[in-house]
Protein backbone atom coordinates (compact mmCIF):
# COMPACT_ATOMS: atom_id res chain seq x y z
CA UNK A 1 0.00 0.00 0.00
CA UNK A 2 0.93 3.56 -0.46
CA UNK A 3 3.41 4.90 2.80
CA UNK A 4 2.02 7.92 4.40
CA UNK A 5 4.16 10.88 5.84
CA UNK A 6 3.36 11.94 9.54
CA UNK A 7 4.93 14.16 12.12
CA UNK A 8 4.01 14.55 16.00
CA UNK A 9 4.15 17.37 18.02
CA UNK A 10 4.41 16.95 21.86
CA UNK A 11 5.01 20.37 24.13
CA UNK A 12 7.88 22.12 22.42
CA UNK A 13 9.18 18.84 20.47
CA UNK A 14 8.19 17.34 17.11
CA UNK A 15 8.45 13.77 16.19
CA UNK A 16 8.94 12.24 13.11
CA UNK A 17 6.92 9.45 12.09
CA UNK A 18 7.01 7.07 9.32
CA UNK A 19 3.37 5.59 8.72
CA UNK A 20 2.65 2.72 5.98
CA UNK A 21 -0.37 0.17 5.98
CA UNK A 22 -2.29 0.80 9.53
CA UNK A 23 1.11 0.59 11.14
CA UNK A 24 4.00 2.98 12.47
CA UNK A 25 7.58 1.76 10.97
CA UNK A 26 9.49 4.61 13.35
CA UNK A 27 7.48 6.52 16.26
CA UNK A 28 10.44 9.00 18.45
CA UNK A 29 9.99 9.07 22.49
CA UNK A 30 6.63 10.26 23.19
CA UNK A 31 6.36 12.89 25.92
CA UNK A 32 3.46 14.21 28.24
CA UNK A 33 0.93 16.12 26.53
CA UNK A 34 0.08 20.01 27.55
CA UNK A 35 -2.52 18.76 29.85
CA UNK A 36 -3.90 16.22 32.55
CA UNK A 37 -7.57 15.79 32.22
CA UNK A 38 -7.24 14.21 28.98
CA UNK A 39 -9.52 17.00 27.46
CA UNK A 40 -7.01 19.76 26.78
CA UNK A 41 -9.39 21.87 27.63
CA UNK A 42 -9.04 24.82 30.51
CA UNK A 43 -11.50 24.85 33.15
CA UNK A 44 -12.17 21.35 32.61
CA UNK A 45 -15.30 20.46 35.67
CA UNK A 46 -14.96 16.75 35.18
CA UNK A 47 -18.11 16.63 32.88
CA UNK A 48 -16.40 16.70 29.38
CA UNK A 49 -18.60 17.74 26.44
CA UNK A 50 -17.82 15.00 23.48
CA UNK A 51 -20.52 15.91 20.92
CA UNK A 52 -18.73 17.95 18.17
CA UNK A 53 -19.05 21.09 15.89
CA UNK A 54 -18.60 20.13 12.55
CA UNK A 55 -17.74 22.30 9.96
CA UNK A 56 -17.07 21.61 6.22
CA UNK A 57 -16.19 24.86 4.09
CA UNK A 58 -15.58 24.38 -0.02
CA UNK A 59 -14.15 27.04 -1.58
CA UNK A 60 -14.14 25.49 -5.48
CA UNK A 61 -16.38 22.92 -6.61
CA UNK A 62 -13.67 20.50 -7.25
CA UNK A 63 -10.03 19.50 -6.18
CA UNK A 64 -9.33 20.19 -10.32
CA UNK A 65 -10.97 23.77 -10.17
CA UNK A 66 -8.81 24.63 -7.08
CA UNK A 67 -5.61 23.50 -8.73
CA UNK A 68 -5.71 26.48 -11.08
CA UNK A 69 -6.50 28.61 -8.85
CA UNK A 70 -4.26 31.59 -6.32
CA UNK A 71 -1.35 32.95 -6.71
CA UNK A 72 0.86 30.21 -6.82
CA UNK A 73 1.70 29.96 -2.56
CA UNK A 74 5.24 28.11 -2.25
CA UNK A 75 5.47 25.67 1.23
CA UNK A 76 8.03 26.62 3.64
CA UNK A 77 10.48 23.99 4.91
CA UNK A 78 8.32 22.51 7.82
CA UNK A 79 6.06 21.89 5.39
CA UNK A 80 7.88 19.99 2.97
CA UNK A 81 7.64 15.94 2.66
CA UNK A 82 7.36 13.01 0.54
CA UNK A 83 3.76 14.72 -0.94
CA UNK A 84 4.90 18.37 -1.62
CA UNK A 85 5.26 18.25 -5.35
CA UNK A 86 1.60 16.95 -5.32
CA UNK A 87 0.14 19.81 -3.00
CA UNK A 88 -2.37 22.37 -4.25
CA UNK A 89 -5.04 24.95 -3.46
CA UNK A 90 -5.81 24.87 0.28
CA UNK A 91 -3.14 22.34 0.14
CA UNK A 92 -0.53 24.64 -0.30
CA UNK A 93 -1.39 26.64 3.70
CA UNK A 94 1.42 26.73 5.22
CA UNK A 95 0.94 24.39 8.80
CA UNK A 96 2.20 27.66 10.69
CA UNK A 97 -1.00 29.87 9.35
CA UNK A 98 -3.54 26.77 9.92
CA UNK A 99 -2.05 26.92 13.77
CA UNK A 100 -2.55 30.34 13.87
CA UNK A 101 -6.25 29.65 12.95
CA UNK A 102 -7.12 26.22 15.23
CA UNK A 103 -5.66 29.28 18.28
CA UNK A 104 -8.70 30.74 17.60
CA UNK A 105 -11.02 27.76 18.25
CA UNK A 106 -8.42 26.68 21.45
CA UNK A 107 -7.25 23.70 20.13
CA UNK A 108 -3.74 22.40 19.64
CA UNK A 109 -1.99 20.13 16.34
CA UNK A 110 -0.89 16.81 18.00
CA UNK A 111 -0.22 15.22 14.83
CA UNK A 112 -0.13 15.34 10.90
CA UNK A 113 -0.80 12.55 8.32
CA UNK A 114 -0.53 12.83 4.85
CA UNK A 115 -1.08 11.25 1.50
CA UNK A 116 -1.53 12.35 -2.20
CA UNK A 117 -4.93 13.46 -1.69
CA UNK A 118 -5.51 15.46 1.46
CA UNK A 119 -3.73 16.24 4.58
CA UNK A 120 -5.07 15.58 8.02
CA UNK A 121 -4.46 17.05 11.78
CA UNK A 122 -5.35 15.09 14.73
CA UNK A 123 -6.17 17.89 17.39
CA UNK A 124 -6.20 18.14 21.25
CA UNK A 125 -9.69 18.06 20.65
CA UNK A 126 -11.18 16.23 17.52
CA UNK A 127 -9.81 16.83 13.71
CA UNK A 128 -9.24 19.21 10.64
CA UNK A 129 -8.66 17.56 7.24
CA UNK A 130 -7.80 19.58 3.80
CA UNK A 131 -8.08 19.26 0.66
CA UNK A 132 -6.89 21.74 -2.51
CA UNK A 133 -10.36 22.95 -2.13
CA UNK A 134 -12.24 22.53 0.96
CA UNK A 135 -11.97 21.95 4.66
CA UNK A 136 -13.61 19.73 7.65
CA UNK A 137 -13.20 20.96 10.90
CA UNK A 138 -14.62 18.80 13.43
CA UNK A 139 -14.04 20.03 17.69
CA UNK A 140 -15.35 18.75 20.85
CA UNK A 141 -15.37 19.89 24.70
CA UNK A 142 -15.96 23.99 24.67
CA UNK A 143 -13.81 24.88 21.29
CA UNK A 144 -14.76 27.89 19.71
CA UNK A 145 -15.22 26.33 16.63
CA UNK A 146 -17.51 29.51 14.79
CA UNK A 147 -15.39 31.84 15.69
CA UNK A 148 -12.88 30.83 13.08
CA UNK A 149 -14.93 31.05 10.25
CA UNK A 150 -13.82 34.77 9.23
CA UNK A 151 -10.32 33.86 9.96
CA UNK A 152 -10.87 31.07 6.95
CA UNK A 153 -12.32 33.11 4.74
CA UNK A 154 -9.49 35.02 4.70
CA UNK A 155 -7.17 32.18 4.10
CA UNK A 156 -9.17 31.05 1.56
CA UNK A 157 -9.07 34.68 -0.25
CA UNK A 158 -4.85 34.74 0.46
CA UNK A 159 -4.56 31.30 -1.18
CA UNK A 160 -7.31 30.53 -3.84
CA UNK A 161 -7.77 33.45 -4.84
CA UNK A 162 -11.67 33.41 -3.88
CA UNK A 163 -13.89 36.11 -2.02
CA UNK A 164 -16.20 34.13 -0.91
CA UNK A 165 -17.23 29.94 -0.18
CA UNK A 166 -18.78 27.70 -2.46
CA UNK A 167 -20.87 25.83 -0.10
CA UNK A 168 -20.81 25.45 3.89
CA UNK A 169 -21.81 22.64 6.31
CA UNK A 170 -22.22 22.54 9.81
CA UNK A 171 -23.81 20.30 12.19
CA UNK A 172 -23.26 19.29 15.58
CA UNK A 173 -25.56 16.80 17.83
CA UNK A 174 -27.68 18.39 21.02
CA UNK A 175 -25.13 19.42 24.13
CA UNK A 176 -25.45 17.23 27.17
CA UNK A 177 -23.71 19.93 28.62
CA UNK A 178 -24.93 23.22 26.67
CA UNK A 179 -24.50 25.61 29.79
CA UNK A 180 -20.70 25.16 29.75
CA UNK A 181 -20.26 26.03 25.83
CA UNK A 182 -19.11 29.56 25.27
CA UNK A 183 -22.46 32.06 24.66
CA UNK A 184 -22.35 32.16 20.84
CA UNK A 185 -22.62 28.03 21.17
CA UNK A 186 -25.09 27.69 23.97
CA UNK A 187 -28.00 27.71 21.52
CA UNK A 188 -28.81 26.56 18.12
CA UNK A 189 -30.50 29.84 17.72
CA UNK A 190 -27.32 31.49 18.23
CA UNK A 191 -24.96 29.59 16.35
CA UNK A 192 -27.47 30.23 13.55
CA UNK A 193 -27.70 34.14 13.47
CA UNK A 194 -24.02 34.08 13.88
CA UNK A 195 -23.46 31.62 10.48
CA UNK A 196 -26.00 34.10 8.71
CA UNK A 197 -24.02 37.35 9.58
CA UNK A 198 -21.35 35.30 7.09
CA UNK A 199 -23.30 33.37 4.91
CA UNK A 200 -26.49 34.32 2.17
CA UNK A 201 -29.56 32.24 2.27
CA UNK A 202 -28.60 29.38 5.08
CA UNK A 203 -31.08 27.12 6.04
CA UNK A 204 -30.65 24.99 9.28
CA UNK A 205 -32.93 22.27 10.62
CA UNK A 206 -33.49 20.20 13.77
CA UNK A 207 -33.30 16.66 12.79
CA UNK A 208 -34.78 13.79 15.00
CA UNK A 209 -37.40 14.18 18.21
CA UNK A 210 -36.46 17.15 20.73
CA UNK A 211 -37.35 15.09 24.03
CA UNK A 212 -34.44 12.84 22.57
CA UNK A 213 -30.89 13.18 21.33
CA UNK A 214 -31.32 15.02 17.68
CA UNK A 215 -29.24 16.54 15.26
CA UNK A 216 -28.32 19.93 14.24
CA UNK A 217 -27.45 21.21 10.30
CA UNK A 218 -26.89 24.26 8.81
CA UNK A 219 -26.21 24.68 4.99
CA UNK A 220 -25.68 27.04 2.24
CA UNK A 221 -25.10 27.32 -1.60
CA UNK A 222 -23.56 25.95 -3.92
CA UNK A 223 -22.66 29.71 -4.66
CA UNK A 224 -21.68 31.00 -8.25
CA UNK A 225 -17.95 29.93 -8.06
CA UNK A 226 -15.76 33.06 -6.96
CA UNK A 227 -12.37 31.14 -8.15
CA UNK A 228 -10.18 33.76 -10.12
CA UNK A 229 -11.03 34.73 -13.73
CA UNK A 230 -7.84 33.19 -15.28
CA UNK A 231 -9.90 29.31 -14.83
CA UNK A 232 -12.15 31.20 -18.12
CA UNK A 233 -8.65 32.15 -20.06
CA UNK A 234 -8.94 31.06 -23.52
CA UNK A 235 -4.91 29.35 -22.73
CA UNK A 236 -6.70 27.58 -19.65
CA UNK A 237 -9.01 25.95 -21.26
CA UNK A 238 -7.62 24.93 -24.39
CA UNK A 239 -10.52 22.90 -25.58
CA UNK A 240 -10.34 20.41 -22.77
CA UNK A 241 -13.34 19.32 -20.93
CA UNK A 242 -12.62 21.44 -17.88
CA UNK A 243 -12.40 24.71 -20.01
CA UNK A 244 -15.80 23.81 -21.35
CA UNK A 245 -19.15 25.62 -20.91
CA UNK A 246 -20.95 22.63 -19.97
CA UNK A 247 -18.00 21.38 -17.30
CA UNK A 248 -18.44 25.15 -15.69
CA UNK A 249 -22.28 24.54 -15.62
CA UNK A 250 -22.24 21.14 -13.81
CA UNK A 251 -19.37 22.25 -11.52
CA UNK A 252 -21.55 25.26 -10.84
CA UNK A 253 -24.77 22.59 -9.70
CA UNK A 254 -22.63 19.52 -8.47
CA UNK A 255 -20.13 20.22 -6.46
CA UNK A 256 -19.80 16.58 -5.00
CA UNK A 257 -19.91 14.93 -8.71
CA UNK A 258 -16.56 14.20 -10.87
CA UNK A 259 -17.50 15.42 -13.96
CA UNK A 260 -14.62 14.07 -15.67
CA UNK A 261 -15.72 10.33 -15.18
CA UNK A 262 -19.12 11.60 -16.99
CA UNK A 263 -16.93 13.18 -19.78
CA UNK A 264 -13.94 10.58 -20.13
CA UNK A 265 -14.02 8.90 -23.74
CA UNK A 266 -14.38 4.89 -23.35
CA UNK A 267 -15.33 4.20 -26.89
CA UNK A 268 -18.45 4.85 -29.69
CA UNK A 269 -21.23 3.50 -28.43
CA UNK A 270 -19.97 2.73 -24.95
CA UNK A 271 -21.32 3.50 -21.44
CA UNK A 272 -20.46 6.85 -20.03
CA UNK A 273 -18.91 5.58 -16.43
CA UNK A 274 -20.57 6.98 -14.03
CA UNK A 275 -18.56 9.60 -10.98
CA UNK A 276 -17.68 7.74 -7.32
CA UNK A 277 -20.62 9.04 -4.88
CA UNK A 278 -19.85 11.75 -2.25
CA UNK A 279 -21.16 10.16 0.52
CA UNK A 280 -20.61 10.54 4.55
CA UNK A 281 -21.29 8.29 7.35
CA UNK A 282 -21.52 9.83 10.93
CA UNK A 283 -22.07 7.25 14.05
CA UNK A 284 -22.66 9.12 17.45
CA UNK A 285 -22.80 6.89 19.83
CA UNK A 286 -23.69 7.69 24.00
CA UNK A 287 -23.65 5.60 27.18
CA UNK A 288 -20.79 3.59 26.39
CA UNK A 289 -20.00 0.33 27.70
CA UNK A 290 -17.47 0.54 30.62
CA UNK A 291 -15.85 -3.07 30.26
CA UNK A 292 -15.00 -1.97 26.77
CA UNK A 293 -14.14 1.27 27.66
CA UNK A 294 -11.01 0.50 30.37
CA UNK A 295 -9.19 0.13 27.22
CA UNK A 296 -9.59 4.13 26.57
CA UNK A 297 -8.11 4.32 29.92
CA UNK A 298 -4.15 5.38 30.66
CA UNK A 299 -3.17 1.67 32.32
CA UNK A 300 -5.50 -0.14 29.95
CA UNK A 301 -4.87 -1.18 26.45
CA UNK A 302 -1.36 0.94 27.00
CA UNK A 303 0.42 2.52 29.57
CA UNK A 304 2.00 5.00 27.08
CA UNK A 305 0.41 8.15 26.20
CA UNK A 306 0.42 9.17 22.91
CA UNK A 307 0.84 7.63 19.44
CA UNK A 308 1.86 4.51 20.88
CA UNK A 309 -1.14 4.05 23.50
CA UNK A 310 -3.14 4.86 20.19
CA UNK A 311 -1.77 2.01 18.55
CA UNK A 312 -2.83 -0.45 21.29
CA UNK A 313 -6.30 0.74 21.63
CA UNK A 314 -6.78 0.26 17.87
CA UNK A 315 -5.17 -3.33 18.12
CA UNK A 316 -7.06 -3.90 21.74
CA UNK A 317 -10.66 -3.04 20.51
CA UNK A 318 -10.93 -4.43 16.85
CA UNK A 319 -10.60 -0.63 15.28
CA UNK A 320 -7.71 -1.54 13.35
CA UNK A 321 -9.72 -4.30 11.76
CA UNK A 322 -12.67 -1.80 10.36
CA UNK A 323 -10.44 -0.18 7.70
CA UNK A 324 -7.59 -2.34 7.70
CA UNK A 325 -5.99 -1.34 4.91
CA UNK A 326 -6.05 2.39 5.70
CA UNK A 327 -3.41 4.26 7.43
CA UNK A 328 -3.90 5.62 10.51
CA UNK A 329 -2.95 7.94 13.19
CA UNK A 330 -3.98 7.54 17.08
CA UNK A 331 -3.75 8.88 20.32
CA UNK A 332 -4.27 7.87 24.11
CA UNK A 333 -4.85 11.00 26.49
CA UNK A 334 -4.41 11.13 29.71
CA UNK A 335 -5.91 10.23 31.94
CA UNK A 336 -8.43 8.85 29.35
CA UNK A 337 -9.43 9.65 26.29
CA UNK A 338 -8.69 8.44 22.53
CA UNK A 339 -8.65 9.56 18.88
CA UNK A 340 -7.74 8.56 15.34
CA UNK A 341 -7.51 10.15 11.92
CA UNK A 342 -7.60 7.55 8.93
CA UNK A 343 -6.66 7.97 5.13
CA UNK A 344 -7.42 5.62 2.36
CA UNK A 345 -7.25 6.73 -0.94
CA UNK A 346 -9.14 10.56 -1.24
CA UNK A 347 -11.33 9.86 1.43
CA UNK A 348 -10.63 9.46 5.53
CA UNK A 349 -12.57 8.65 8.81
CA UNK A 350 -12.14 10.06 12.27
CA UNK A 351 -12.75 8.35 15.62
CA UNK A 352 -13.18 10.36 19.15
CA UNK A 353 -13.87 8.77 22.74
CA UNK A 354 -14.72 10.31 25.84
CA UNK A 355 -14.65 7.37 27.66
CA UNK A 356 -16.16 8.57 31.09
CA UNK A 357 -18.98 6.65 32.04
CA UNK A 358 -21.13 10.12 33.58
CA UNK A 359 -20.44 11.67 30.40
CA UNK A 360 -19.22 9.00 27.79
CA UNK A 361 -19.90 9.82 24.21
CA UNK A 362 -17.86 8.22 21.21
CA UNK A 363 -18.24 9.42 17.22
CA UNK A 364 -17.03 7.64 14.23
CA UNK A 365 -16.73 9.55 11.01
CA UNK A 366 -16.00 8.14 7.59
CA UNK A 367 -16.06 9.03 3.61
CA UNK A 368 -14.17 6.17 2.98
CA UNK A 369 -15.67 3.19 0.72
CA UNK A 370 -13.07 0.36 0.92
CA UNK A 371 -15.07 -2.83 -0.03
CA UNK A 372 -18.42 -4.34 -0.43
CA UNK A 373 -18.04 -5.32 3.32
CA UNK A 374 -18.56 -1.31 3.96
CA UNK A 375 -20.11 0.33 0.74
CA UNK A 376 -21.03 3.33 2.42
CA UNK A 377 -23.98 3.43 -0.87
CA UNK A 378 -25.58 0.23 0.53
CA UNK A 379 -28.22 -0.84 2.99
CA UNK A 380 -26.13 -3.96 3.85
CA UNK A 381 -22.61 -2.17 3.64
CA UNK A 382 -23.61 0.71 6.12
CA UNK A 383 -25.20 -1.63 8.30
CA UNK A 384 -22.05 -3.95 8.62
CA UNK A 385 -20.24 -0.71 9.19
CA UNK A 386 -22.54 0.56 12.57
CA UNK A 387 -22.97 -3.13 13.79
CA UNK A 388 -18.94 -3.39 13.60
CA UNK A 389 -18.59 0.08 15.37
CA UNK A 390 -21.18 -0.90 18.02
CA UNK A 391 -19.10 -3.84 18.86
CA UNK A 392 -16.15 -1.51 19.70
CA UNK A 393 -18.13 0.69 22.14
CA UNK A 394 -21.25 -1.18 23.03
CA UNK A 395 -23.07 2.31 23.16
CA UNK A 396 -26.52 2.14 24.94
CA UNK A 397 -28.31 4.66 21.78
CA UNK A 398 -26.14 5.38 18.66
CA UNK A 399 -27.49 8.23 16.45
CA UNK A 400 -26.79 7.41 12.25
CA UNK A 401 -26.42 9.80 9.39
CA UNK A 402 -25.97 8.90 5.76
CA UNK A 403 -25.53 12.37 3.94
CA UNK A 404 -25.34 11.68 -0.17
CA UNK A 405 -24.91 14.50 -2.59
CA UNK A 406 -27.57 14.31 -5.45
CA UNK A 407 -26.80 14.78 -9.19
CA UNK A 408 -28.02 18.08 -9.38
CA UNK A 409 -26.72 17.30 -13.24
CA UNK A 410 -30.13 16.14 -14.05
CA UNK A 411 -31.50 19.67 -13.74
CA UNK A 412 -28.89 21.49 -15.77
CA UNK A 413 -29.08 19.06 -19.21
CA UNK A 414 -32.79 18.24 -19.31
CA UNK A 415 -34.01 20.67 -21.98
CA UNK A 416 -29.97 22.54 -22.09
CA UNK A 417 -28.39 23.42 -25.39
CA UNK A 418 -24.70 22.53 -24.00
CA UNK A 419 -23.11 20.24 -25.93
CA UNK A 420 -19.49 18.63 -25.54
CA UNK A 421 -17.90 15.58 -27.88
CA UNK A 422 -17.84 12.32 -26.36
CA UNK A 423 -16.76 9.40 -27.33
CA UNK A 424 -16.21 11.10 -30.94
CA UNK A 425 -19.49 11.45 -31.70
CA UNK A 426 -19.01 14.76 -32.48
CA UNK A 427 -20.59 17.98 -30.68
CA UNK A 428 -24.64 18.88 -30.64
CA UNK A 429 -24.57 14.94 -30.64
CA UNK A 430 -28.22 13.86 -29.16
CA UNK A 431 -26.78 10.76 -28.16
CA UNK A 432 -23.69 12.40 -26.22
CA UNK A 433 -26.20 14.53 -24.51
CA UNK A 434 -28.45 11.71 -23.76
CA UNK A 435 -25.52 9.68 -21.95
CA UNK A 436 -24.57 12.05 -19.68
CA UNK A 437 -28.10 12.95 -18.96
CA UNK A 438 -28.71 8.72 -18.21
CA UNK A 439 -25.32 8.76 -16.22
CA UNK A 440 -26.42 11.43 -14.36
CA UNK A 441 -30.00 10.46 -13.41
CA UNK A 442 -28.85 6.62 -12.55
CA UNK A 443 -26.07 8.34 -9.48
CA UNK A 444 -29.48 10.38 -8.54
CA UNK A 445 -30.58 7.88 -6.28
CA UNK A 446 -31.65 7.94 -2.45
CA UNK A 447 -29.63 6.83 0.31
CA UNK A 448 -30.81 3.23 1.11
CA UNK A 449 -33.21 2.66 4.21
CA UNK A 450 -31.28 1.47 7.18
CA UNK A 451 -31.49 -2.26 7.78
CA UNK A 452 -32.03 -3.60 11.39
CA UNK A 453 -28.99 -3.51 13.90
CA UNK A 454 -28.08 -6.50 16.01
CA UNK A 455 -29.30 -6.07 19.18
CA UNK A 456 -30.83 -2.57 18.59
CA UNK A 457 -34.47 -1.29 17.93
CA UNK A 458 -35.06 1.50 16.02
CA UNK A 459 -36.67 4.68 17.41
CA UNK A 460 -36.62 7.41 15.05
CA UNK A 461 -36.17 7.48 11.31
CA UNK A 462 -36.05 10.56 8.95
CA UNK A 463 -35.73 10.60 4.95
CA UNK A 464 -34.24 14.65 4.54
CA UNK A 465 -34.35 15.30 0.27
CA UNK A 466 -32.72 18.51 -0.04
CA UNK A 467 -32.11 20.58 -3.46
CA UNK A 468 -28.32 19.54 -3.42
CA UNK A 469 -28.49 16.56 -0.91
CA UNK A 470 -30.19 13.40 0.55
CA UNK A 471 -29.50 12.90 4.18
CA UNK A 472 -30.98 9.65 5.73
CA UNK A 473 -31.49 9.80 9.71
CA UNK A 474 -31.91 7.19 12.68
CA UNK A 475 -32.24 7.18 16.33
CA UNK A 476 -31.06 3.29 18.09
CA UNK A 477 -31.05 2.43 21.36
CA UNK A 478 -30.17 -1.06 22.91
CA UNK A 479 -32.45 -3.87 22.90
CA UNK A 480 -33.93 -5.01 26.22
Amino acid sequence: MTGLSSSQKVGDAQYAVSVTDNTQAETMLCTPTCSTNGTHSDGYTGAFEGPEKLLEMWFAPTCSAAICAGPGAELCDEDQDQWSELRSGLRLVPRAVWRDMLDLVHCQVLSTLCNEHLDSYLLSESSFFVYPHKLVLKTCGTTTLLYAIPRILEIAHRYLGVTSAYQVFYSRKNFMFPDQQVELHRSWEKEVAYLDTHFSEGSAYMIGKTNRDHWHVYLCGPYETSLPSALDDDTTANNSAEGSPLVHALSRTSSRSTVHSLLEPSGVGSSVPHSSSDTTVEILMTGLDPDRMRAMYMGGASSLEGSLGGKAVERATGIADIYPDSASDSYLFTPCGFSLNGLQGDGYYTIHVTPEPHCSYASFETTVSSDSAIDLNSAAGVKNLVEQVAAVFGPRSLTVTVFRARCDTVSVLAGSELSVDVDGVGKDSAMAKTALLSAATDEDTVPPAFSPVAGYKTVDRVLYEFDHYWLRYAYYVKSD
